[in-house]
């Protein structure tokens, strides 16, 4: 029984001294990628901020309405193009995403 716990416990080590290696490779790896994981999580955030506070985007676009007309029909147009573009990926993405069993 001492031979098979200290067996598990060898075993235990091991593996701990694995996962802190994979943690240091996994942290050096990622290194690069923070700027731009950083950039996502703030657009993230303010995408949620928005959908949580629509009334002042609704006020902001009414307000770029008044004071230059032109400039808010050319960024409805804008707006409509890349909503088109956000469906037509998400479409695309469920399509070639492979359903999981």
């Amino acid at each position: 029984m001492k031979k098979k716990l200290s067996s598990i416990a060898e075993r235990r080590q091991l593996l701990v001294a694995q996962a802190e290696q994979q943690r240091i490779a996994l942290a050096k790896h990622i290194q690069p990628l923070k700027g731009g994981l950083a950039l996502a999580d703030k657009s993230l955030n303010i995408v949620h901020y928005v959908k949580k506070h629509p009334i002042l985007i609704t006020g902001l676009v009414s307000l770029i309405g008044l004071l230059r007309p032109m400039g808010a029909v050319k960024w409805m147009r804008r707006s409509w193009i890349a909503s088109l573009a956000m469906r037509g990926l998400r479409a695309w993405l469920t399509k070639a995403t492979p359903a999981e069993k």
